[in-house]
């Protein structure tokens, strides 16, 4: 099962507020703003399954550019929360 998975309350109303600002076709701003959808979904997980997603995603070997985004918001809340 991918941890990843969550579609709690909190994660689709952060969801909503990303969708509903109008992003500037920039890269940066969209870069800004996925990040932060998954600092969201990263600050509700407790340490366990924190620790969890980071187990799952090391045996992950692929790459886009969203992975990207993905990988930056768990490892800042790894940081944060001293388990990295």
């Amino acid at each position: 099962m991918n941890p990843n998975s969550d579609n709690s309350k909190s994660v689709k109303n952060v969801n909503d507020v990303i969708n509903s600002q109008s992003v500037k076709n920039n890269q940066a701003d969209y870069a800004q703003a996925r990040i932060a959808h998954y600092a969201a979904r990263f600050a509700e997980y407790d340490d366990a399954k924190l620790l969890e997603t980071v187990a799952h995603e090391r045996k992950v070997r692929v790459w886009v550019s969203e992975r990207s985004y993905f990988l930056a918001a768990l490892r800042a809340e790894c940081e944060k929360r001293h388990l990295a």
